[in-house]
C-alpha cells in the first residue's frame, strides 16, 4: 500500500493548498499523520479543513497527537475514529500501533501503547516523539541496518515527527526509523508499507491554487 506520511504542519495555510492539489493528482491508499496539526491546540477551523481534505479524497487515516495538539484539538483527536493513540488498529494486512500523549510541559504524559508484545511485533508504529538513539540517519532511503542491538517483538518501522530539521531514514536494530520532515517546511514522505521504501517529497510544487 502507498501511504502518505505527514507531520508538524503547524497551521500552515499553503500546506493545505498543496495537500488538496497532491491528492487530486496522485493515488494513495491511506494517510499517516504524526501530530502537530496546529499551534497550542486552538485552531479548530484549520484542523477541520485538514480533515475535510482527507475525507473528500476518501482516504483512511491514522493519527497520533503532537505536543501542540492540546486543549480542544486534543479532545477531538482522542475521540476520533482516526486515533491510534495507545492502541492497535488493523488495516488490510497491517497492524498499526500508536503511542499517544505529549510532553509534560503541556500538561499530559507520554503513555506506552496498551497492546501485547505479539501485537507490537512487526507492526507499523506511530509516535510523534522519535526514538533517541537512531543509527545511520540519512536524508534519503537506505538499508544500513543497525546490527549493534537486538530487540524482541520490535515493530518493522517507526514513523515519527517533532524534530523539524532532524529528519531522514535510520535504524534502531532492525526496525526502520522514518523521521518525517515538517509540513511547516512544505515537505512530506511516501511509504510503501510492503517494501518499506521511502520517498521524501517537496509540497511546494503542488501549491498552485487557492482553496
Amino acid at each position: 500500500m502507498r501511504a502518505l506520511c505527514l507531520s508538524d504542519i503547524h497551521e500552515k495555510r499553503e500546506f493545505l493548498v498543496a495537500l488538496e492539489s497532491l491528492l487530486s493528482k496522485e493515488k494513495f491508499d491511506l494517510v499517516f499523520m504524526l501530530g502537530d496539526f496546529v499551534n497550542f491546540g486552538r485552531n479548530l477551523e484549520y484542523f477541520g479543513q485538514f480533515i475535510k481534505i482527507i475525507e473528500d479524497a476518501r482516504l483512511p487515516m491514522f493519527w497520533v497527537p503532537g505536543n501542540n495538539d492540546v486543549g480542544d484539538v486534543y479532545k477531538v483527536m482522542s475521540k476520533s475514529r482516526y486515533s491510534v493513540e495507545n492502541k492497535l488498529k488493523k488495516f488490510e494486512d497491517e497492524k498499526i500501533v500508536g503511542m499517544g500523549g505529549v510532553p509534560d510541559l503541556y500538561g499530559y504524559n507520554i503513555y506506552y501503547p496498551r497492546v501485547t508484545a505479539k501485537d507490537f511485533s512487526d507492526c507499523i508504529f506511530l509516535s510523534h516523539i522519535p526514538p533517541r538513539k537512531v543509527k545511520n540517519l540519512k536524508k534519503f532511503d537506505h538499508s544500513s541496518v543497525d546490527g549493534s542491538i537486538k530487540i524482541k517483538n520490535a515493530p518493522r518501522i517507526q514513523i515519527s515527527g517533532h524534530l523539524h530539521h532532524n529528519w531522514g531514514v535510520g535504524f534502531v536494530g532492525k526496525t526502520k526509523i522514518l523521521k518525517l520532515p515538517a509540513g511547516l517546511n512544505m515537505m512530506a514522505a511516501i511509504l510503501n508499507t510492503e517494501t518499506l521504501k521511502v520517498e521524501f517529497i517537496g509540497m511546494k510544487k503542488y501549491d498552485k491554487v487557492k482553496l
